[in-house]
């Protein structure tokens, strides 16, 4: 049975990793205006793709990548040809021709899979269909999973990660303006199609067969069956399946429960808001753990807050993962599960060991600790490591339904720990990019000669904070607009003139008190001069809430940049960082005026 659903209300990302963390089997097919794509699974790993309607081929990949020539892929593609029925997939032919390794092979069917996840990354419209009976990137080809899956098979999620990543570099590029070549365009065919045969149409493609993910020999030729219906894709379904077999021994009543607790967690955002939050910076935890339900559980109630969520209980494994993560400069929470697990081999000494090991090889990697409940002596050890906190975690000891009842707490709690730890993450992120511009806005500064140059770079510094902002010059009685940005209709962010906005000096206002006292204003105010000279012109904001920044030249003040949030809620601003700018933007005047009076000395 092919279950299918849209990608509006699940976003490829959650697709992916929910396959990856229930160890489905099957082809995942994904249809959209551009054309299909699949991605074949085996026990939830990935071991095989076909790129968007066939448009990048396994050949064209190891020819652009070096691996081949285009003489040994033609070679390769003539042997296929002279053995009809006996031939062997392309990759297995050219490894047997001794044109290349296995290992050579392995690393461009890993880029070809990438490709297609970047491409299936960004589709946000489309139907998308697993069917767990078949194991084909074509119709018309299918091959014995196992087969495939010891062929070659790659980890969901680090193949997720590196898309992810691929996929956020080449967005960036575009907003910067620069060429970004399609996937069509860099491995665009070295070696001519088939010409079309006798019935008009194309003649044999390079297809399943050529990515050598199985043996032909154990190829099952299908005759064409009658189309079956489709059933609604169900995640609650797949959560089901996996917690009957994690829960073995509890009530079907508490199972349910459970999954009900699963399926409400996994369900908190719609299809748009997920997809939103994948422009978000990524967010990676490393779970180090043997409790099959512990690992289904944590990766499925943080999987929708933008949460990728990698499991293991192997030393090797876990340091591919956390520099793989670094590799992408996403800088891992790293959580190990409480020792003792049932069933499992790790011991409290082979965790205390591993986790100051972990301590000392990545320094700047979190941990957080679960421990058994009452386990004092182990809880402190791990403070003494350096852990960040402790969770002690429920045991299956205690009766069937407490143990559900506490599990659904402890997993609520920790959620919402490790969202609170990620968003502080972000805050310092946020800060040190913060810290950054300014660093770059002071820079620029310094090139600046010009008043009007150095007040319009203030006009457009505040602008990307506050959504209206003006410059107003000081006269001897008035201020006078000289530039705006963000008063006109329409979107327009560029600077306009702002000449007819006449403000006073004369009477008392939050204007007059920063011009005399040069300190800046930021809060609520429902200043008379302000309604009746400034809103008049320009409009009042949805909040009262305005800023003024001063610029002082020999401790005098000669400008001020006006700020509101127009038809937006107010926001935390960091009024101090643009009190910096606003500083040196004076000094950069009064040097400025300085050298302007060296040189009319120096002519006379």
């Amino acid at each position: 049975m092919a279950f299918t659903g849209d990608l509006e209300q699940l976003h490829i990302v959650d697709i992916i990793q929910l396959l990856h963390t229930t160890r489905k089997s099957g082809t995942f097919s994904v249809k959209g205006e551009r054309g299909e794509s699949r991605i074949i699974f085996s026990n939830g790993y990935i071991v095989g793709a076909s790129h968007l309607n066939n448009r990048v081929r396994i050949g064209t990949v190891l020819v652009t990548l070096k691996i081949i020539t285009k003489n040994d892929l033609q070679q390769a593609l003539d042997a296929q040809k002279k053995a009809g029925k006996g031939r062997k997939p392309l990759i297995t032919t050219l490894i047997e021709m001794g044109k290349t390794g296995h290992e050579e092979a392995s690393r461009a069917l890993k880029k070809l899979i990438e490709m297609t996840v970047v491409e299936l990354i960004g589709w946000t419209r489309g139907t998308f269909t697993l069917d767990a009976n078949d194991i084909a990137v074509t119709p018309e080809c299918s091959y014995p999973v196992g087969t495939m899956e010891q062929t070659m098979s790659l980890d969901a999620q680090m193949v997720l990660m590196d898309a992810l990543r691929i996929f956020d570099e080449r967005e960036r590029d575009r907003q910067n303006g620069k060429q970004v070549p399609s996937f069509e365009e860099m491995f665009a065919e070295v070696v001519p199609a088939e010409e079309a045969g006798p019935g008009g149409g194309r003649g044999p493609v390079i297809t399943a067969d050529d990515l050598g993910l199985g043996d032909l020999d154990h190829l099952e030729r299908r005759i064409p069956q009658p189309v079956q219906a489709s059933e609604t894709f169900d995640p609650a379904e797949i959560h089901r399946q996996k917690i009957r077999e994690t829960l073995t021994g509890f009530s079907s009543e508490k199972q349910e429960e459970f999954v009900s607790f699963l399926f409400r967690s996994a369900a908190r955002m719609g299809g748009q808001e997920s997809a939103a939050r994948r422009d978000v910076r990524t967010r990676a935890m490393i779970l180090f753990s043997e409790d099959e339900l512990i690992k289904h559980s944590v990766m499925t109630i943080c999987k929708n807050e933008g949460v990728l969520v990698f499991a293991t209980d192997g030393e090797e494994e876990l340091d591919r993962i956390v520099e793989q993560c670094l590799l992408i400069r996403t800088v891992p929470i790293l959580v190990w599960d409480c020792p003792g697990t049932p069933a499992g081999l790790l011991s409290e000494e082979q965790i205390v060991s591993l986790r100051q090991r972990a301590g000392v090889h990545y320094p700047q990697v979190s941990m957080i600790q679960m421990t058994s409940a009452g386990d004092y002596a182990f809880a402190m050890q791990a403070y003494r490591d350096g852990i960040r906190a402790v969770f002690p975690k429920p045991s299956r000891k205690e009766p069937d339904g407490a143990f559900i009842d506490y599990l659904m707490e402890f997993l609520d709690t920790f959620n919402r720990y490790i969202m609170t730890f990620f968003g502080e993450q972000t805050e310092r992120a946020d800060e040190d990019g913060r810290f950054a511009r300014l660093q770059n806005s002071v820079a620029g500064l310094r090139d600046l000669m010009e008043p009007q140059e150095v007040s319009r770079f203030l006009l457009q510094s505040v602008s990307e904070v506050f959504e209206r902002s003006v410059t107003l010059v000081v006269r001897a009685a008035e201020l006078v607009g000289d530039r705006a940005i963000g008063l006109q209709a329409g979107g327009d962010r560029g600077p306009t003139s702002a000449a007819s906005l006449k403000i006073p000096l004369t009477m008392p206002s939050v204007f007059s008190e920063v011009v005399e006292k040069g300190r800046l204003f930021y809060n609520e105010s429902d200043d008379r001069v302000l309604r009746e000279h400034l809103f008049t012109g320009i409009g009042a904001p949805l909040r009262p809430t305005v800023f003024l920044l001063p610029i002082k030249v020999r401790g005098k003040v000669i400008a001020l940049t006006y700020g509101d949030f127009g038809g937006r809620e107010v926001e935390t601003v960091r009024t101090d960082v643009l009190q910096i700018l606003a500083d040196h933007a004076g000094v950069v005047l009064e040097n400025a005026l300085y050298r302007k009076q060296l040189s009319r000395t120096g002519s006379r």
